[in-house]
């Protein structure tokens, strides 16, 4: 994996998080349009540099509430944002203003993966098939960017060196 990223972020990586993303069958709620690094605010200085590898654990399509992104958001400024019913809805806010008429779904079987900018707007459909749509992201950073150790919720995150240098000292396991 470390090698599918470095070609994005370079040779300096981290493993910023890791987890499991599953929807089951029938309730599954949708993820609104979004980019991570909205969600992510304060955690680096900038997010030139964060690449997440979405590995499918079982089949993901459009049925089963796959990923889907509009390609090139990644390079447009921060995108506004509004807020969405949570009840329906994995966030509570969604990015206005989205071309929906460009969007690419990312429909993956088993042990195949995607990897997308964490400026990148994407979201999914509900799961309103009679599978589960289950995946493993993996979100590795540039070590050439700077973990805020000011913010708070910084101070308890763990992160991973994976390879090359860390040149800002930011805190990793080995």
């Amino acid at each position: 994996m470390v090698d599918l990223v470095e070609p994005f972020i370079g040779p300096d990586i981290g493993l910023w998080a890791s987890h499991f993303i599953c929807k089951e069958p029938h309730i599954g709620r949708a993820t609104p349009w979004h980019e991570d690094s909205y969600y992510w605010k304060g955690r680096f200085h900038t997010f030139p540099a964060i690449a997440t590898v979405w590995l499918a654990i079982d089949p993901s399509d459009r049925g089963n509430g796959c990923m889907k992104v509009i390609p090139g958001t990644h390079s447009d400024d921060d995108a506004e944002y509004a807020d969405v019913d949570p009840s329906k809805n994995t966030f509570s806010q969604q990015a206005l203003n989205v071309n929906e008429r460009k969007t690419v779904y990312f429909e993956l079987e088993s042990n195949q993966c995607s990897v997308h900018d964490a400026r990148l707007l994407h979201g999914a459909g509900a799961n309103t098939s009679n599978r589960r749509r289950c995946g493993y992201t993996m979100r590795y950073f540039s070590q050439q960017m700077k973990f805020n150790m000011d913010f708070e919720r910084n101070r308890t995150h763990r992160m991973w060196r994976c390879r090359g240098r860390n040149p800002y000292n930011n805190p990793m396991e080995n």
